[in-house]
């Protein structure tokens, strides 16, 4: 049964690319018309986007020969994991600094109409 997890957990982690390129490809053209630029810088992020996934395969290859695989597997969800994590601190800060600057701002805008209606 552990062996079966393990299994599928790999299987899982390498259908996202195929899944990304998959559903990125046929929406090029919206990507396109969207950044206002032409069909083929649009499809030069295609490009970019596989050559980091070589250079990746290279990286996270080399390491598994260096401190096997599982290592590397648990150190590459962490990284992962720990950006995800980030960016969700990072945003919930940005959106508290945001919310609290439009707080300040209706807070203001009723002290003074207050301060004009019982004048």
């Amino acid at each position: 049964m552990k062996h079966s997890l393990s299994l599928w957990l790999a299987v899982a982690l390498m259908m996202f690319p195929q899944i990304v390129e998959t559903i990125y490809s046929p929406a090029l053209t919206d990507i396109a018309s969207a950044f206002s630029v032409n069909a083929e810088q649009a499809s030069q992020t295609l490009s970019l986007y596989f050559f980091a996934f070589a250079l990746g395969v290279v990286f996270w290859g080399r390491m598994c020969d260096i401190i096997g695989r599982r290592p590397t597997i648990l150190a590459g969800l962490l990284i992962s994991c720990s950006c995800f994590c980030w960016r969700i601190v990072y945003y919930a800060f940005l959106s508290a600094v945001i919310n609290t600057h439009a707080i300040c701002f209706w807070c203001r805008s009723r002290l003074y109409w207050h301060s004009n209606c019982y004048a």
